[in-house]
């Protein structure tokens, strides 16, 4: 696409104007318009569908014209339109208009990492035959080093981002405002089965979570703490297909 064209799609840049045949300058905008208001009217659409949930806490007119002031100053920089809004959850972090709602740009964040998860590599999984064995086979197991996707990710939120999400792809909106925001929590985040997925955990599970990311062994691996159970966090880990292979 021709740069300055690009250019004035996205902003109010009237040298353009000067390429549109029209008898006069009024007529050269109202020509662009067209164009531009198909540009914008499908980039703001793109973000509606990435961020489902921010739209949705805050409300459909609201979230269009935060989206309209993001994208002019934030054009596609790639043709993926998946790809569109990286930076969106930190534009929403610094939006005075927005900042009512203190977890808004988590939530944002959140779906934009889901997306970027769903898109990414997915790599096979042991099933619980597989795990069996391969305990039963070694004479001290907790010398086993268990190992799960590279993607996996642990994030621990102020805020219970994790239950919104829940609770927006399950049985919709009507649960949202169950959800205790203000109460904190554990997120697991893993590809699995083509999409990305998400799952509440303990503390103490994510802290097991990521000692196995760090390829600590299994007996190293377990957090120092009486509210752990191994036997329960490892029958999630096989349920959820994180454990890609054991050595």
């Amino acid at each position: 696409m021709n740069t300055s064209f690009k250019t004035a799609l996205l902003t109010e840049d009237t040298r353009f104007y000067n390429e549109i045949k029209a008898p006069n300058m009024q007529e050269q905008e109202v020509r662009l318009n067209v164009y531009r208001n198909n540009v914008v009217v499908s980039l703001v659409d793109a973000l509606c569908d990435i961020f489902p949930i921010t739209e949705t806490l805050v409300g459909e007119e609201f979230f269009r014209a935060m989206a309209r002031i993001y994208l002019l100053d934030n054009p596609p920089s790639s043709p993926i339109i998946s790809e569109y809004g990286v930076g969106f959850s930190d534009f929403v972090r610094n939006f005075d208009p927005a900042k009512s709602i203190p977890f808004l740009a988590d939530v944002a964040a959140l779906e934009q990492t889901m997306l970027t998860l769903t898109h990414s590599e997915e790599y096979d999984t042991l099933d619980h035959e597989a795990v069996s064995s391969a305990f039963v086979s070694v004479e001290d197991p907790g010398k086993l080093q268990l190992n799960i996707p590279p993607t996996t990710q642990i994030l621990a939120s102020p805020f219970a981002i994790g239950s919104l999400y829940q609770a927006h792809f399950s049985d919709g909106h009507q649960r949202l405002n169950k959800v205790d925001i203000h109460k904190s929590e554990y997120l697991l985040l893993v590809k699995s089965h083509l999409y990305a997925q998400l799952h509440i955990i303990q503390k103490e599970e994510a802290i097991f979570i990521k000692h196995l990311m760090q390829k600590k062994s299994l007996e190293d691996a377990v957090p120092d703490s009486g509210l752990f159970d191994l036997g329960e966090t490892l029958a999630k880990l096989i349920e959820w297909n994180i454990l890609t292979h054991i050595e």
